[in-house]
């Protein structure tokens, strides 16, 4: 077994990692030093499992995915700390991590908001 991938037309491509792939735009596409495209490409050994997915969830099978579905509902994966659930902050304001009322940024600084 190796790799699916679909083509533009949506034709489903079986290949292996003694094939090499060459990616292209279609000749009907222009584009100029100032488009950027970029490409993944990943590669994996498939884990010969199982795959259920719903939404965002992903699991091995449909129960799994119902008992995410209860968990998210009850907990809201942990619990969410703002008092809206379309919480927005300002731009400005950075990345950051709120857990335990310790608010937590990308350079390690901790501040505590109570």
């Amino acid at each position: 077994a190796g790799t699916v991938l679909k083509d533009r037309v949506g034709r489903v491509l079986e290949v292996d990692s003694s094939v090499d792939l060459e990616l292209s735009l279609p000749e009907n596409v222009s584009s100029s030093d100032s488009d950027v495209v970029e490409f993944l490409l990943l590669q994996g050994k498939p884990i010969e499992e199982p795959v259920a997915q719903h939404g965002p969830f992903v699991m091995n099978t449909q129960q799994e995915i119902m008992m995410a579905f209860m968990d998210y509902q009850k907990t809201q994966f942990g619990g969410w700390p703002w008092e809206r659930d379309d919480m927005v902050f300002p731009q400005n304001k950075g990345r950051f991590a709120l857990l335990n009322g310790k608010e937590t940024t990308p350079g390690g600084s901790a501040t505590c908001n109570k």
